[in-house]
C-alpha cells in the first residue's frame, strides 16, 4: 500500500491581503476538522517549525495570533489553530526539500500540502494543494489515475475512497475484461463516473426516493450536461437476463439477486480528444440503494461493455 503524508508549511497559513478576519476564522475551523478526519484515516500530518514566524494575517505572525492574540479571532478559532499544530507531527526536513517531495512521482510515497487559502507558488503542483477534505478525497482517487490497480484487486483498492458505493468484486473483475479499452488506459474516466455515482447520484437518491432510479439518472445526466467530460445515465429497457447480479450482505447474511439495469454511459473521455472514439459502448451498471441492505450503498455490478 502507498503511504500518503500531508504537510503544513509556512505557505499553508499565508492569508491573501484582501481576506477578512471572518474568512480566516472560518478557514481555520474547517482545516481543524479536516485534519482530524485525515488523522482518523491513519495518515500523517507533519508541521514545519517555520510556521511560527510566518506572517499569517497582515503583519501578524502565527505566534502573534495564537499566543499573543493580537487579532480578533474567537477563542474557539484560536484554540482550533493551536490544535492543528499540537496534533501534527514535527518534521526536521528543510522547507524547500519538502516542496521538492511534492513534485516527486513516487507511487509508494505520496505527499501533499494542506492549506488555508489558495497558494500561488509555481514550484508546487496544483494537484498537491489540499484545501478541504473533499480535495483530500479526490487526491486519493486521482492516485489511481497515475497508478491504476490491477484488475484482480480493482474493487478492493478503490472501495475505501467511494464510501457510498458497494463494488461487487465477484462481477466487476470479469466485467473489466469487456471494456473496449484496457481499464488502465481510461482510468481517469472510470474514476469520473464512480465519483459521479458516489458524490451526486447516491445523496440525491437518498434525499429524493420518490423520483426513483430513473429520476436520479436524469438528475445525474443533467448535472454533468455542461461538464468538460459529459456523463450519460439511464435505464436499460430490454429486460436483459445478463444484468441480474447477486449481492451478499456480510452483516446480515442476506443475499439478493438484483436487476442492475441502471447505468452510466461513457459519452466522452478525458483520455481521448476525439468524441467519436469507439469506446462509447462502455457502461457502469448498478442498482439503486436498497433500504436495510448493504448499508444502503449504491450497488455497482459491472464496469464493462454495453449489455
Amino acid at each position: 500500500m502507498p503511504r500518503f503524508d500531508f504537510y503544513l508549511l509556512n505557505v499553508s497559513f499565508q492569508t491573501p491581503p484582501d481576506s477578512t478576519i471572518e474568512e480566516l476564522g472560518e478557514k481555520i475551523e474547517h482545516l481543524a476538522i479536516d485534519c482530524d478526519n485525515i488523522r482518523v484515516q491513519g495518515e500523517n500530518i507533519f508541521c514545519h517549525p517555520e510556521i511560527y514566524d510566518t506572517r499569517m494575517f497582515g503583519s501578524y505572525t502565527f505566534i502573534d495570533i495564537v499566543y499573543d492574540r493580537k487579532i480578533a479571532l474567537t477563542r474557539d478559532q484560536i484554540n482550533a489553530l493551536q490544535v492543528i499544530i499540537d496534533r501534527s507531527k514535527p518534521t526536521e526536513l528543510d522547507n524547500d526539500f519538502i516542496i521538492e517531495l511534492l513534485v516527486l512521482e513516487n507511487p509508494e510515497e505520496i505527499n501533499a500540502l494542506l492549506c488555508l487559502f489558495k497558494v500561488l507558488d509555481n514550484r508546487i503542483p496544483i494537484e498537491c494543494l489540499i484545501y478541504s477534505f473533499r480535495d483530500w478525497l479526490q487526491f486519493h482517487r486521482d492516485y489511481f489515475v497515475k497508478c491504476p490497480p490491477p484488475r484482480a484487486s480493482f474493487c478492493e483498492a478503490l472501495a475505501p475512497w467511494f464510501s457510498n458505493l458497494f463494488l461487487n468484486s465477484s462481477t466487476i473483475h470479469s466485467g473489466l475484461r469487456g471494456l473496449h479499452s484496457n481499464h488502465e488506459d481510461i482510468m481517469r474516466s472510470i474514476i469520473h463516473h464512480l465519483s459521479a455515482l458516489n458524490d451526486v447520484y447516491h445523496p440525491f437518491f437518498l434525499a429524493n426516493r420518490h423520483v426513483g432510479g430513473d429520476g436520479a439518472c436524469d438528475y445525474l445526466e443533467n448535472y454533468f450536461r455542461s461538464h468538460e467530460v459529459r456523463i450519460g445515465a439511464s435505464r436499460e429497457k430490454n429486460n436483459i437476463p445478463e444484468l441480474v447480479f447477486q449481492f451478499n450482505d456480510p452483516q446480515t447474511g442476506d443475499t439478493l439477486n438484483c436487476y442492475c439495469d441502471l447505468h452510466t454511459k461513457f459519452y466522452q473521455y478525458y483520455e481521448y480528444a476525439d468524441p467519436t472514439y469507439h469506446a462509447k459502448g462502455n457502461r457502469i451498471y448498478f442498482h439503486q440503494p436498497i433500504e436495510g441492505f448493504l448499508g444502503e450503498k449504491l450497488l455497482v455490478a459491472r464496469i464493462g461493455k454495453h449489455a
